[in-house]
């Protein structure tokens, strides 16, 4: 401190300076007065025209701030220069330690502390201005006079701005600040969507809702739009995946889309089936089966060497092996009956005939002669043969010939011995249960009178496919007679 302070040692004794700082430091150390003792001597010398710029020397212990347009001086003018003191010549050798006006610069007006350039006018802004500038302030029109007759204000006036209205849902008028100009506010249009009344709608299945804001608008406009799937008893399929529809196709999801309904189109195809059926079987429709069922169409007769013989109702045909034997097919209330006809031959008695002459008659089955030494009548009585004609299950008719006429013994057929047979019967699910059933083992017929009168629909239909057999076979034999 001694060297710093030298300067001022001739002119004013800092021992009882230096004994009140050592007090202030060491006794009194919380109150921070350290400096107190140092500024007061520092200002006594500043009396004695010596200046010592001490405070630099205390490593910021002892600083001092000043405002940000002033600088801070050890020493300096006790009255600083003013633009009106500077034209007075007003001087003094007194300095003071503070903050003062950059070099450059000089204090406005003792009354208003700022610092310019030139000495034009200062407003309650406190923003130096030139003389004749043009300002605006508080939202006046402000100009500052030349002569240093002071500022001139009158109220702002805003530009002329074109009128904004908000029509759409949603808008509401918002006063806002100007950037361009703080005292003119400007109208503007603001969305407000608690003001909105539109509700997104609830699409139908396949649709999602979609919004967007048109431009220039507020409240969202909503749209049902295709999510690009397909759409099958209230479900979403995605593209690719299986669509069950029923058991006989296989459906799956395209990518396909439909033009009139803006979905995916599903695309199904049948499952493969067998189309073979039995020999006298056809297959038709059937419900709940998907590829048909086999429907017997045909009688199915065996014959008497074990083969097959297949014929349509209302046809008949001769044993291959035996012409005596005719089978023959007929439909009966929806129900296909299978008849055998065996033809018997009259006696004859070959001696009767001329050697040579015998012969079969045209039916293959019966022997004739061509001529004979029996009286014609007999001869004739003889090439007419009795056919026997048997269905199964219905009745037994014998067609003679002499009567011309059919012999009818109806009976019905019924079963003679049953058992009672159980069988085990395997589920679905797995599980497995027993069924008890008869088996009819042996059938007989049991005779019944027939009655002329027709009592009933049934009865006319079942007489009337029969006889209609009948006739045809009867015509065969005739021919064959002839």
């Amino acid at each position: 401190v001694s060297s710093v302070f030298e300067p001022c040692h001739g002119h004013v004794r800092p021992e009882k300076y230096y004994s009140a700082c050592v007090f202030d430091s060491c006794v009194l150390p919380n109150l921070d007065l350290e400096c107190s003792s140092l500024q007061i001597y520092a200002a006594t010398c500043a009396d004695q025209s010596v200046c010592i710029d001490w405070r630099s020397h205390t490593n910021g212990v002892c600083s001092y701030t000043c405002p940000s347009d002033k600088e801070y001086r050890a020493c300096g003018p006790i009255k600083e220069i003013t633009c009106k003191s500077s034209q007075q010549n007003e001087t003094s050798t007194k300095q003071v330690e503070g903050c003062f006006c950059p070099n450059g610069t000089m204090l406005y007006d003792s009354g208003v502390d700022v610092c310019v350039k030139t000495c034009g006018c200062v407003g309650v802004d406190k923003i130096p201005r030139e003389f004749g500038e043009k300002f605006t302030v508080d939202c006046q029109d402000c100009v500052c006079l030349e002569g240093g007759n002071g500022i001139v204000c009158k109220p702002h006036e805003c530009a002329k701005q074109s009128k904004t209205t908000c029509d759409g849902e949603g808008l509401r008028e918002v006063s806002e600040i100007n950037p361009d100009d703080s005292c003119c506010p400007i109208i503007t249009c603001k969305c407000n969507t608690s003001l909105c009344t539109t509700n997104a709608p609830r699409c139908t299945l396949g649709f999602e809702v979609h919004s967007h804001i048109p431009r220039g608008q507020c409240c969202p406009v909503y749209q049902c739009v295709p999510k690009g799937v397909c759409v099958h008893q209230n479900a979403e399929f995605l593209p690719n995946s299986s669509v069950f529809v029923d058991k006989c196709q296989n459906c799956f999801c395209t990518n396909e889309v439909n033009v009139s309904t803006q979905l995916n189109i599903i695309s199904c195809e049948h499952i493969p089936c067998n189309t073979y059926c039995e020999p006298g079987y056809e297959r038709q429709p059937a419900e709940g089966e998907c590829c048909g069922r086999c429907v017997q169409t045909k009688c199915i007769i065996q014959t008497a060497n074990n083969s097959d013989l297949i014929l349509s109702p209302g046809e008949f045909e001769n044993d291959p092996n035996n012409n005596c034997t005719i089978y023959s097919c007929v439909n009966i209330q929806n129900q296909l009956i299978s008849s055998k006809s065996e033809i018997t031959c009259p006696a004859f008695d070959e001696d009767s005939c001329k050697p040579g002459t015998i012969t079969f008659l045209p039916n293959g089955c019966c022997k004739t002669c061509k001529y004979s030494n029996v009286p014609e009548s007999t001869i004739h009585r003889m090439n007419f043969p009795l056919v026997s004609i048997h269905f199964p299950a219905i009745k037994a008719d014998i067609y003679s010939a002499e009567a011309n006429s059919l012999d009818h013994s109806c009976s019905c057929c019924r079963e003679s011995r049953t058992t009672m047979k159980e069988v085990k019967l395997k589920c679905p699910n797995g599980r497995s249960i027993s069924h008890k059933y008869i088996y009819v083992e042996s059938c007989s017929c049991q005779n019944t009178e027939c009655s002329n009168s027709q009592s009933s629909e049934l009865q006319t239909t079942e007489e009337n496919d029969e006889a209609s057999t009948l006739d045809r076979i009867k015509r065969a034999i005739s021919l064959t007679s002839k």
